[in-house]
């Protein structure tokens, strides 16, 4: 008589597996912390570091530090926004958009080609390798004919503009002022002139008389060599911002407070 075989042992498949840190798990589920009394003390309440930021992040929040810092604040009548004709609009003061957010660019020059324009490394290069600049300059592409030169002086901005043209790796590109309204499909009206003076008084021969004087034609820049050192005494000469749509008078007044008639200057262009 053989060996009785006892039966197979079911095993369900219905069954927890033993993991160490489930118990961990369970201890801390919310279950058992529903237990504890409610209170105020968070000294055992842990507090997980946020996520690190991503390179994209951190470099846009570094660069709008950098603006924020940097940016001098502008005192402008906050714009209007509303729609026109079905599509969003942005309404500025006149005054605001011509003369305060445009002084930053007050400096600014527009050269153009015209025809073929060199590459913007060697755009840069000759222009600082021809002026002779007291400040510093940042030129900025903006389309196949035209680039904008900052400059950061006055004088900087005379002596370059004044020139009215470069050669740029034998292209030539003609200067001109930069305004708010720039077009790059249109002549700017504001030109540098020269406007001579003949027998004007010989002790008139000064920017601080000179500049005034000729305020109702444009705005005075500099002072012929002749002029400026005192070495022709027949007429001066001056160079002069003017704006060419606008009629220029012959002459200029020049008088005295409360006193007997002076004199008319001539001003010839």
């Amino acid at each position: 008589m053989g060996t009785k075989v006892p039966p197979p042992v079911k095993i369900s498949s219905n069954f927890d597996i033993y993991r160490p840190n489930q118990q961990k798990l369970t201890h801390n589920s919310p279950k058992h912390n529903q237990s504890k009394p409610a209170g105020n003390n968070f000294s055992n309440v842990q507090i997980l570091d946020p996520a690190p930021p991503t390179v994209t992040q951190s470099l846009a929040t570094r660069l709008r530090a950098n603006q924020i810092k940097n940016a001098t604040p502008m005192d402008i009548v906050p714009p209007i926004i509303s729609t026109r004709q079905g599509y969003p609009s942005i309404t500025f003061h006149e005054i605001d958009f011509m003369q305060k957010m445009s002084g930053r660019c007050k400096y600014t020059l527009v050269g153009k080609f015209t025809n073929a324009m060199p590459k913007m490394e060697i755009i840069r290069k000759s222009f600082i390798a021809q002026t002779k600049l007291t400040g510093g300059v940042k030129i900025a592409h903006f389309n196949s004919r035209h680039i904008y030169i900052d400059l950061d002086n006055e004088a900087d901005h005379i002596s370059i503009w004044t020139k009215q043209k470069m050669y740029i790796a034998g292209h030539l590109m003609r200067l001109q002022v930069w305004t708010p309204t720039f077009k790059p499909a249109e002549e700017t009206p504001i030109v540098p002139i020269w406007i001579t003076l003949p027998e004007l008084p010989w002790h008139c021969y000064y920017m601080d008389i000179l500049t005034p004087l000729l305020s109702p034609v444009g705005m005075a820049l500099y002072l012929d060599s002749a002029t400026m050192q005192n070495t022709r005494g027949s007429v001066a000469k001056v160079r002069v911002q003017i704006d060419i749509t606008k009629e220029r008078p012959q002459h200029v007044w020049m008088g005295f407070f409360r006193k007997r008639p002076f004199s008319w200057q001539m001003a010839n262009y």
